[in-house]
């Protein structure tokens, strides 16, 4: 089973990644470039949910760094009365880079159509992991840039019914300090 290092050790080599998509729908396409953040990463843990560390209520790269560093220990983490609940999130996230080289399916994201969901999200992305299905939810930043807002698998409720899906055009993966490219998939070329 992973653990908070194993997740902060996946997530540093996405911070020098980004993710270049072309995804279309009934004649329209829409470009997503996806980069990572450091504060992203303590959300998509979960970490907020445990609210009885007090180790966690500060600025989430300040976290990050220290969970990196060993400042704050897995078993500080996993002495929570909350870690339970985030446990399965933490065990999956060292997977998201491979989930994002997968090709799997994409949806726009209308929270009108889940009303149960609170997320606050522009596309979601369904990857199975292993016997799961894992979402990720990606959200804009500014013009084409997006970011990972949310990422937990599948428990009773599958958030892609009533989604839109859209058709994966072209998938490339950059490396940001050297601006190498590695193309995933292109079907824009077919």
């Amino acid at each position: 089973m992973n653990n908070i290092y194993d997740c902060v050790a996946s997530f540093q080599a996405l911070l020098d990644t980004e993710y270049h998509l072309v995804l279309g729908r009934k004649g329209v396409a829409v470009t997503l470039r996806i980069r990572f953040d450091k504060k992203d990463c303590y959300h998509l843990m979960g970490l907020q949910y445990l609210t009885d560390r007090v180790e966690l209520r500060r600025d989430r790269s300040v976290v990050f760094d220290e969970i990196r560093d060993g400042i704050i220990t897995v078993a500080q983490i996993e002495a929570s009365d909350f870690y339970k609940n985030i446990a399965e999130r933490v065990d999956m996230l060292p997977l998201l880079e491979n989930m994002f080289d997968r090709n799997d399916t994409i949806f726009k994201y209308n929270r009108r159509n889940n009303m149960y969901s609170m997320i606050e999200a522009d596309y979601l992305m369904k990857n199975r992991a292993g016997s799961r299905n894992v979402f990720v939810f990606l959200s804009r930043k500014t013009g084409d840039q997006y970011y990972c807002r949310s990422f937990f698998p599948q428990s009773k409720r599958d958030y892609t019914e009533n989604q839109a899906s859209w058709t994966l055009l072209y998938k490339e993966k950059i490396k940001l300090s050297t601006a190498e490219s590695l193309l995933l998939y292109d079907r824009l070329k077919k």
